[in-house]
C-alpha cells in the first residue's frame, strides 16, 4: 500500500482530515496502528465502531401530524376525483320515452343529501307515475342502470296491478 492509499485509509478510519492523519503517519514512521494510537491520545481520532445485529431494521416512524397531513391529501385527492366523476356524469330522468330532467350526479347527490326527504319522496312517486331513471357518462357501468331498470320494470308491474 502506498503512503496515499494509508493516509486515506488513517483519515477514514480515525475520521479526521487528510493533513492530520498523514502527519501522524509520518510521526509513526507510517506505522497504521501506532499513527491510530497517536491520534486516538491526542483526542483527534473520532472512531465510530460499527454496530452488527441479526435484528430487522425498523422503519422510522412518521409524526403523528404528518400522519394525518399524508391522510388529508389523500381524502383530498379522492374528493376531487369523486367530484370530477360527478360533474362529468349525468343523472337523467325519463318519462314516456322523452328526457324530462338532466344533471350532473354532483347536483343530484347535493339535493338528496340537503333535502333528502323531499328528494327521496319525489324519486320514489316518480317511479310509479312512470319515470325511468338512468345515469349516463364515461365512468358509469351499465350494470347500475340494468339494476335501476329491473327496479323500475317491478314499479311497473305494481302500477299495472293496481290499475286493473
Amino acid at each position: 500500500m502506498d503512503h496515499y492509499e494509508m493516509v486515506e485509509n488513517l483519515r477514514t478510519k480515525a475520521n479526521v482530515t487528510y493533513e492530520e492523519a498523514k502527519a501522524a503517519l509520518e510521526a509513526s514512521d507510517w506505522d497504521m496502528l501506532d499513527a491510530l494510537v497517536k491520534l486516538e491520545s491526542e483526542g483527534k481520532a473520532n472512531q465510530t465502531t460499527p454496530e452488527f445485529t441479526t435484528k430487522e431494521k425498523e422503519e422510522p416512524r412518521q409524526s403523528a401530524h404528518s400522519e394525518v397531513k399524508g391522510n388529508l391529501s389523500k381524502l383530498g385527492a379522492w374528493l376531487k376525483e369523486m367530484l370530477r366523476k360527478g360533474n362529468n356524469n349525468q343523472f337523467v330522468i325519463n318519462r314516456k320515452g322523452a328526457e324530462m330532467v338532466s344533471m350532473p350526479i354532483t347536483v343530484m347527490a347535493l339535493l338528496t343529501v340537503l333535502v333528502w326527504p323531499f328528494s327521496l319522496v319525489l324519486l320514489f312517486v316518480g317511479l310509479f307515475l312512470g319515470c325511468r331513471y338512468s345515469f349516463r357518462g364515461p365512468d358509469i357501468n351499465t350494470s347500475l342502470n340494468d339494476m335501476m331498470g329491473k327496479a323500475q320494470d317491478k314499479a311497473a308491474v305494481v302500477v299495472e296491478a293496481q290499475v286493473e
